[in-house]
């Protein structure tokens, strides 16, 4: 990714193209969201001009010259610091700093598009060049033809910006790279929790995802999406902190974060719907997989008292 030399830049996940084309949640990559071969408004000029491909994986990962060697990254960061409009929270924790060279986490790495300050197609490494731009569509932007004419059914989606370009650009947005709050003294991305949240689940009954969760699958004629039976409900993903690398998927006391990715599978595989969602944004309980009372308890009888989701 050429970098944006003034400014930053992990899924939600979720360096969403705009088109107003909808996808299948839980069908993966190709046709999804982030499947920059096939979106239509990345043919032609936005995909690089006519004769020029790229993979599926490309404009995010690379198996060699990449950024790091963890996740074959590449986007490079450029120096943005997120930050949002309040200093701490109201249990008195610190809102995290969300520096984009040095932070590790997913969030970053979702923001490194997201932010809208940097083309999708703009990537460190590829077909043996380095430092270059196959489009310079950014998430927000009204997607063009081949011409440069607008697409009559696209419009621009604002909303998929999240992050803003910097300083104060995570107002409104649900915290992350930031403790689970449901013990005092926890760490995470270099931010220590203050008290315990009342009202929050315990992480091991909000982690729900593993190596073999499949998430949402259509009911047979329905068109509707259930969890898929047998499988273990995929609704929320936690991360642990393991010295100074990478966060990775799990929970572990006193050491247990948020990201975008514990509600957003950039891959399309855990999810039930086209936003990219692990649970559903409707709904009212665990058992239906409303996402948000994954942790959340406030609407639980007894606060806080809930076992492992019913399958």
């Amino acid at each position: 990714m050429k970098v944006l030399k003034s400014v930053l830049a992990v899924s939600l996940a979720l360096a969403t193209c705009g088109a107003a084309i909808a996808s299948d949640g839980g069908a993966g990559m190709i046709n999804g969201r982030h499947d920059f071969v096939n979106r239509s408004n990345f043919l032609g000029a936005q995909a690089g001009g006519p004769g020029v491909t790229v993979g599926l994986c490309t404009y995010c990962h690379t198996p060699h010259s990449a950024v790091t060697t963890a996740l074959l990254w590449n986007r490079r960061a450029v120096a943005t610091t997120y930050t949002w409009d309040e200093a701490k929270t109201s249990a008195g924790t610190p809102y995290a700093e969300i520096e984009g060279v040095t932070n590790k986490g997913p969030s970053v790495k979702c923001l490194a598009c997201h932010d809208a300050s940097v083309a999708i197609g703009d990537v460190a490494w590829y077909k043996g060049k380095d430092n270059v731009v196959y489009n310079s569509f950014k998430v927000g932007d009204q997607p063009t033809d081949y011409d440069g004419v607008t697409f009559a059914e696209t419009a621009a989606r604002p909303q998929f910006v999240i992050g803003s370009g910097g300083a104060l650009g995570m107002k409104g947005n649900h915290p992350v790279a930031m403790p689970y709050p449901d013990q005092p003294d926890a760490s995470y991305g270099g931010v220590t929790s203050q008290a315990v949240v009342a009202d929050y689940r315990a992480p091991a009954d909000a982690h729900q995802v593993s190596p073999t969760t499949v998430g949402g699958g259509k009911e047979g004629g329905t068109g509707k999406y259930r969890v898929i039976a047998g499988a273990e409900n995929s609704y929320v993903k936690l991360y642990q902190q393991v010295g100074t690398n990478a966060p990775v998927a799990g929970v572990a006391a006193g050491n247990t974060g948020i990201e975008c990715s514990s509600c957003h599978d950039p891959h399309n595989k855990q999810t039930v719907d086209d936003w990219m969602l692990r649970g559903k944004a409707q709904g009212s309980s665990v058992a239906d997989g409303y996402i948000c009372v994954q942790c959340h308890s406030k609407g639980d009888a007894v606060s806080g008292t809930v076992g492992t989701p019913a399958l």
